[in-house]
């Protein structure tokens, strides 16, 4: 059976490599439409089959002797599409799996199997309405990932007879198994006590783990098996991340028992169940070696799944938020401030970068640092390493406690500057609250930064005319605005590019928790029928900001190839935004 899947896979990685292939200006591989269609849509990448994918895909590469180069690109293209997927789909098999016991609760999933469409404005469960905005925005998480469709206001059962595979085997949660059960694997591998009930239930995580039986496939929506491995992937990884065990499984080593936990030794065999289920880790000499998908998966994964993960309240609550909707739910920030610290440490790398050039290029300098939506202050680590703290006055502010507590602790650890200042239940929507601070600090709000990792899209109810207004308060501050955001993309960009982003399972949990996703650059507002949302240059520059281009940047495009209309949006950019008045002269307008 072994040999029949990796002969058809490899097959299928050869047809691949006979596509044409090119590089892009930046020196990255990219494929054809073509290939990229064959890759996304009949090579199975999830877990262990993405391991096998990426054995094959470098043996093909190492072997070929006709277009060496086509094949060496091709390949390299398969093989980070497959590391994509192994951080990309279990933060959105987690979800789903939670989505789909609400739906199994309330029989919204047997009803889809009926062929009734849903229409969240007059939906109702025993004769009571559901949220229709909740309801519209699970529907809209399950049309990105390909088990209904839109048909008019309503949404209907997508065809394939995987979805239906989904839908019938689709059940409630375990009783008393929480959407999240990171805090408790957090404890085993801490070596702290567990409850009786919560020991005997990740006991059974770790039994019977459904795994797919065959490679064939024609569409890349995920199986129910790889759904139920998701669910039970992401809390053993993070948990590992909270107990802070990943940093040696990012090198691929071996792994003895008792490594992970001495008080519970069954349930260390039922995390090293899950990972071996998803290919994160083989058996070896009597032990667990990591393998090279683990490798990065660890390396990568605890960022995108803590983001994730954080919002795991309103998974409890699922059923009642359907119900009743969000307003009673909050999510904390706090049990998770390393997830976005891990998460935006590139990017905050690449903003200080700019800053350094935008410096030596214009002579600008500035005496306030600020790191707001602050975490533990990774922006501001970088400065600090790179600028020292003589002439440079630092704040950091959050709107919670949380994370200002954790910026602080890094402070008492020589982490963080020690003439840092601290601004509690600051609201980044309110720039008020800000410059009152630095007001009363006594400093100057003219010649200053600010720099924000992923924060302005939690600024809540926020309209175009509302952001508007917020950034203008900054602008009118002088302080030099560099930000990282994740690209809002439309519903056809989430379809078409499968596992090659988060953003299905991102725009879920923050529609979800009334927060404002939106493109990174102006564009048409429509895609595929679907109205965007303006994007954030275009709120920034109606407040009198100028778009300093040379100094912005974008990760990666979320086609693995060129298309024809030349629509191809980053996963997320990096914005550097430049007072009007300054601006002037620094002779940037």
């Amino acid at each position: 059976m072994l040999a029949k899947r990796l002969n058809h896979l490899q097959r299928q990685l050869e047809t691949i490599a006979s596509f044409p292939t090119g590089t892009t200006s930046a020196g990255y591989p990219y494929l054809s439409k073509d290939a990229w269609r064959l890759l996304r849509d009949e090579v199975p990448i999830l877990f262990r089959y993405g391991g096998e994918v990426l054995a094959l895909a470098k043996e093909l590469a190492a072997q070929t002797s006709t277009k060496p180069l086509q094949v060496e690109e091709a390949m390299a293209v398969v093989k980070q599409v497959v590391f994509t997927a192994a951080i990309t789909a279990p933060p959105d098999l987690w979800l789903l799996r939670n989505v789909l016991s609400a739906f199994a609760i309330l029989g919204l999933g047997q009803r889809l199997l009926a062929g009734e469409a849903l229409v969240p404005s007059r939906t109702c469960v025993a004769g009571k309405p559901l949220d229709s905005q909740v309801l519209a925005t699970h529907l809209e998480f399950l049309q990105g990932r390909g088990y209904v469709e839109k048909y008019d206001d309503g949404f209907r059962i997508a065809g394939h007879p995987k979805v239906q595979q989904v839908f019938s085997q689709a059940s409630p949660r375990p009783r008393g198994l929480p959407a999240s059960t990171v805090a408790w694997w957090t404890k085993v591998f801490r070596n702290q006590s567990l409850a009786p009930a919560e020991q005997a239930l990740l006991e059974q995580m770790g039994c019977d783990i459904p795994t797919r039986k065959h490679a064939l496939q024609n569409h890349w929506i995920a199986s129910p098996e790889e759904v139920e491995l998701g669910f039970r992937l992401l809390p053993v990884v993070l948990g590992l991340r909270a107990a802070e065990k990943t940093e040696e499984l990012k090198k691929g080593v071996a792994l003895q028992s008792g490594q992970w936990s001495t008080q519970y030794p069954q349930l260390e065999q039922a995390a090293g169940s899950i990972l071996q289920a998803a290919g994160w880790v083989t058996k070896e000499d009597g032990g667990l070696r990591v393998t090279e998908l683990g490798a990065r998966g660890f390396e990568r994964g605890p960022g995108p799944f803590g983001i994730i993960e954080t919002y795991h309240a309103y998974l409890d609550q699922g059923v009642a938020l359907l119900q009743q909707g969000t307003a009673d739910v909050w999510v904390e920030r706090g049990n998770n401030v390393g997830a976005s610290q891990d998460a935006n440490r590139r990017a905050f790398e690449r903003a200080n970068d700019a800053l350094d050039q935008f410096c030596r290029d214009t002579g600008f300098q500035y005496r306030v640092f600020v790191e707001h939506a602050v975490g533990r202050g990774e922006a501001t680590r970088i400065r600090f390493q790179r600028s020292g703290d003589q002439n440079i006055c630092y704040f950091g502010a959050d709107l919670e406690d949380a994370a200002i507590d954790a910026a602080q602790q890094e402070q008492a650890r020589g982490v963080l500057p020690p003439n840092m200042q601290f601004v509690r239940h600051a609201d980044i929507g309110c720039p008020e609250i800000l410059a009152d601070a630095l007001e009363q600090a006594g400093v100057s709000k003219e010649a200053s930064v600010m720099m924000v990792g992923n924060g302005f899209h939690e600024v809540r109810k926020q309209d175009f005319e509302s952001m508007t207004a917020v950034f203008r308060g900054y602008q009118e501050m002088g302080m030099v605005l560099l930000f990282t955001e994740e690209n809002a993309l439309s519903m056809e960009d989430l379809r078409n590019t499968a596992w090659n982003t988060y953003h299905a399972g991102f725009k879920f949990v923050h529609d979800l928790s009334g927060q404002v996703l939106r493109p990174g650059v102006a564009r048409s507002p429509y895609r595929s029928g679907h109205l965007m949302r303006a994007a954030w240059e275009e709120c920034a520059q109606a407040a009198g900001y100028v778009r300093a281009d040379t100094y912005c940047s974008r990760t990666r495009t979320i086609y693995p190839y060129p298309t024809k209309d030349g629509h191809n949006p980053a996963v997320s950019r990096n914005h550097f935004f430049v007072p009007q008045q300054l601006a002037k002269k620094l002779g940037l307008a």
